[in-house]
């Protein structure tokens, strides 16, 4: 039998197709590859998409690839990527789009873990925002799941790959690129209604979406399995373990606010992105718009925002019918075919089980006792990969100072002080060869080395060293250059940012009565001020 698999796409990178320089590849999608471009006339930077060239001969491809761009084309939303062209050249066809640089949220979280609750809060916000103005024009995107969220350094969302939405309205409504009984979507994430191969509207993206938010809080998605058949049948089936289990450190209602989106049945769901919005909303104000430890914060302290659902049990005795079994997963089988799930789609990258940290050995010693055994293996397994980083003589130095800003403050968190305050002390003296060089404007390890240090002595209770370190560490910088230059780094780490501000609020708290906080580190104190925002 002849292999069916196409050959592979020829590299782009040096041509130029049109009014665009291909620069280099990104990546490799389900329908074609992705290479950042420079578009001459307006010289900017692009991602350039292209429909690979055996799709290009299949209808069905082709007015996905159409469908995706007028989708966009019609959306003029900040947290939604935007489209810039679409056109052919030598048989080639293309769209370009807003190239957005950072990472996805899938990446984001293999790197970094699950992130302080003002961020997770501030990416849900903005996912649902772009959702709600799609919905508004009756746009279904239909793949709501981490790759799709792409978050810039300043951690702004932009939700991108709009190739399976469906227009639910309007004249083009008879483009239907997707009937009744196939199946189109990433297992991990699709919704019920998704994997029975029903008709689909926005419900179906804010399932997705908390799905989504599941895996951004607890660090993987609430199903796993074998297979995309043993995945897709746990969406309809099965109840996610609470996200409590889990977080028991997350707020209730924030937990209540994940399992109501993800509803089995569509009408038991959030009914509009726009009620998600409402409710984050209100856990924001009352988190103190997130200046605070978030981890560190139960339950108790939040204002209840009136959610009465309960915290899924394990039961699914109340929950619809499925068809025989049979019948029944021939059905689903043959739907996840058809989308691709088995033929270098999306779905097999990689994606089926999480990932290989997951499955670290036990935690070190130190962890709060009260940690259940899910909570404290997802630390360990973040624990395990931040020292593999750090460990790798091959590291950058970007990469060097990024695990050891998260490992220490995930040992700041855990109370683990000494070893917090062991992994900012070596980061100032680096060896030169990993070491960034120099800049005697801003000697970027020495300054989060010091910072780090002052975080881990401000939760020690060490206020005046504490404080004695903060200035070691922000007095050299006086120059317009060098507070620029700490400007920028901090807008890509705003983890430091808040660990920053919440440690010298700490220090300021615990000074004698009559010590005078020093007037250079108030700046520190405001994370907005640090950042002028």
């Amino acid at each position: 039998m002849p292999d069916p698999t196409p050959d592979p796409p020829p590299d782009l990178t040096g041509k130029t197709l049109g009014d665009f320089y291909v620069q280099r590849k990104l990546g490799q999608g389900g329908m074609g590859q992705v290479y950042l471009a420079r578009q001459l006339s307006l010289k900017r930077e692009v991602a350039l998409k292209l429909l690979n060239t055996h799709l290009a001969q299949n209808e069905t491809a082709l007015k996905r690839f159409q469908a995706e761009a007028e989708a966009i084309a019609q959306i003029s939303h900040p947290n939604i990527v935007q489209v810039f062209a679409i056109g052919e050249n030598d048989g080639l066809r293309y769209m370009a789009l807003e190239y957005v640089r950072g990472l996805n949220l899938r990446d984001y979280l293999e790197r970094k873990g699950p992130p302080e609750l003002t961020i997770a809060l501030s990416i849900l916000r903005q996912v649902a925002a772009a959702l709600q103005r799609a919905s508004e024009l009756g746009i279904v995107h239909r793949d709501i799941k981490p790759e799709n969220i792409l978050l810039t350094r300043k951690v702004e969302v932009k939700v991108a790959d709009f190739g399976l939405s469906r227009l639910t309205q309007g004249e083009q409504l008879p483009l239907n690129l997707t009937q009744s009984g196939v199946t189109v979507g990433t297992p991990l994430y699709m919704s019920p209604e998704q994997v029975r191969g029903q008709a689909t509207d926005h419900r179906s993206d804010i399932y997705s979406l908390g799905v989504t938010a599941y895996h951004l809080l607890a660090g993987e998605p609430p199903f796993t399995g074998a297979n995309a058949i043993d995945v897709a049948m746990k969406h309809v089936n099965e109840e996610p373990p609470p996200l409590n289990a889990v977080r028991p450190d997350l707020p209730a209602d924030l937990c209540a606010l994940v399992h109501k989106m993800m509803a089995k049945r569509p009408t038991d769901r959030y009914q509009s992105a726009k009620e998600i919005l409402r409710d984050v909303a209100k856990l924001r104000e009352g988190h103190a718009l997130g200046f605070t430890q978030m981890l560190a914060v139960g339950p108790a302290t939040l204002p209840s925002l009136g959610l009465s659902l309960p915290l899924p049990s394990t039961t699914t005795a109340q929950l619809p019918l499925v068809p025989p079994p049979s019948r029944w997963p021939v059905r689903i089988l043959a739907a996840l075919a058809v989308a691709g799930v088995f033929t270098g789609g999306w779905f097999l990258f990689g994606r089926l089980h999480p990932p290989a940290a997951a499955m670290a050995g036990p935690t070190e010693p130190g962890l709060p006792a009260a940690r259940l055994p899910e909570a404290v293996k997802l630390i360990s397994a973040r624990e395990s990969d931040l020292l593999a980083r750090l460990d790798k003589r091959a590291a950058t130095a970007a990469e060097v100072i990024d695990a050891s800003i998260d490992l220490g403050l995930l040992y700041v968190k855990e109370h683990r002080y000494p070893e917090a305050e062991k992994v900012f002390h070596q980061l100032e003296h680096e060896k030169p060869d990993r070491a960034r060089p120099v800049n005697p404007q801003f000697p970027v390890q020495a300054t989060v080395s010091r910072l780090g240090i002052g975080i881990v002595q401000a939760h020690q209770d060490k206020a005046k060293d504490s404080i004695a370190t903060f200035r070691s560490a922000i007095d050299p910088l006086r120059k317009p250059l060098a507070l620029g230059l700490l400007q920028q780094f901090l807008m890509e780490h705003r983890d430091l940012v808040l660990a920053v501000a919440e440690a010298v609020q700490r220090d300021a708290d615990n000074l004698p009565k009559g010590e005078k906080f020093p007037l250079a580190l108030e700046k520190l104190r405001s994370p907005a001020t640090m950042l002028k925002e």
